[in-house]
C-alpha cells in the first residue's frame, strides 16, 4: 500500500487492540484472530497492533515480530493493519518495521524517541532516518503517556517526509486537534487519538479515531461515526455522553487492565496483563460488568 493509499484509508474507526495472552503470559494468536474477526464483523475500518495499551513495552522483539505476523495473518486484507514499531533507539523501530512489512502490514505506528533530554532536532532526524529507510507508510504515534509529546508545528514539520501518511494525534486538548489539522491537514490524515474526544474531532474535520475501548465496543464506535457521518448528530451525541460512566472506569481501572476484563465480560477473553499492570479482581470485573449493563454495552 502507498502512502498515498494509506492516507486515505486513516479514515472511521481504527481499533487498537490490545495483545491477548494465555495464562502462562504468552501470546495467544487464537485469541488475537478471534478478536480482529470480531472488530471487522463490527464494521472496524482498521485494526492497529502492538501499541502502548497492547502492552508492547513488556514484550520481546521477538514477540513484538510473531505479533505482527499473526496479526497479519489474521487480518488478511480486509481492512488496513498498522503494526506499532516504536522504539526509543532508531535502529530498533527500523528492525521492527522492517519485520511489519515482511509479516504483510499496510504501515507502521512510531512514536518519537523517548531517550532522556531528547532534543527536538533529535526527533526529526530519528524520524528522517525512519523516513529513508522506509518500506511502507508511516503513522506517526503523537502519545500523551511516553514523556515527548509533538506540538503540532512539529507534527507539520515531520507531515513533509514523503513516506508518512498521519498521524494518531493523542492529545487530550481539542485545541492541539484543531491546530493540527490547520497545519498538518493537507499533507496527511489527523486521526484523533483519544477516544474521549471522537465528537469533537469528528466535529472539527478530522477523519477518524483510534480507540482502545474500540476493543469490546467497536459497533458503538462505528454506529457513532455513522450517525455523524449521516448528520444524526443528536443521536451520535446522546451515545457519545452514554459512553462517559465507560470512560471513568478506564480511568478507575487503568487500561489495558480494564479493556481486557471487559473483552472476559463480553465473551472475548484475552488474558491477564503482564507486570507492571495487574490483572483486575472479582470487584472490579463487577463493577465493570455493571457499567456495561447500564451503558447498554450488554443485555
Amino acid at each position: 500500500m502507498s502512502t498515498t493509499d494509506l492516507k486515505d484509508k486513516l479514515k472511521g474507526i481504527y481499533v487498537l487492540a490490545i495483545t491477548p495472552m494465555t495464562d502462562t503470559l504468552a501470546l495467544d494468536p487464537a485469541a488475537l484472530r478471534r478478536n480482529i474477526d470480531h472488530y471487522i464483523a463490527s464494521g472496524a475500518h482498521g485494526v492497529i497492533v502492538g501499541g502502548t495499551y497492547a502492552e508492547y513495552p513488556s514484550l520481546t522483539i521477538d514477540e513484538r515480530k510473531q505479533l505482527f505476523t499473526a496479526a497479519a495473518d489474521a487480518v488478511s486484507g480486509r481492512v488496513p493493519l498498522v503494526c506499532c514499531t516504536a522504539a526509543s533507539g532508531t535502529d530498533e523501530a527500523s528492525e521492527l518495521s522492517h519485520a511489519a512489512k515482511l509479516a504483510g502490514a499496510d504501515g507502521v505506528m512510531v512514536t518519537p524517541p523517548y531517550v532522556s533530554e531528547v532534543r527536538p532536532q533529535d526527533i526529526l532526524y530519528h524520524f528522517q532516518l525512519l523516513n529513508e529507510a522506509a518500506e511502507l507508510p508511516i503513522f506517526i504515534y503523537n502519545s500523551a503517556s511516553i514523556g515527548v509529546h509533538l506540538s503540532p508545528e512539529e507534527i507539520a514539520e515531520l507531515a513533509k517526509l514523503d513516506n508518512v501518511a498521519g498521524v494518531k494525534q493523542g492529545a487530550t486538548d481539542l485545541h492541539a486537534l484543531v491546530r493540527t489539522v490547520a497545519y498538518a491537514g493537507t499533507d496527511i490524515s489527523v486521526m484523533c487519538g483519544s477516544d474521549g474526544l471522537i465528537l469533537g474531532g469528528l466535529a472539527s474535520g478530522l477523519p477518524g479515531c483510534t480507540s482502545t475501548n474500540a476493543n469490546f465496543m467497536t459497533a458503538e464506535f462505528v454506529a457513532l461515526y455513522n450517525e455523524f457521518q449521516q448528520g444524526e448528530n443528536a443521536r451520535a451525541i446522546e451515545r457519545y455522553y452514554r459512553w462517559q460512566p465507560i470512560r471513568d472506569l478506564a480511568r478507575r481501572y487503568g487500561q489495558p487492565a480494564m479493556v481486557k476484563a471487559a473483552l472476559d465480560i463480553i465473551g472475548l477473553p484475552s488474558g491477564p496483563v503482564r507486570a507492571p499492570f495487574r490483572t483486575l479482581g472479582e470487584e472490579a470485573r463487577a463493577d465493570i460488568a455493571r457499567t456495561l449493563q447500564e451503558t447498554g454495552i450488554i443485555a
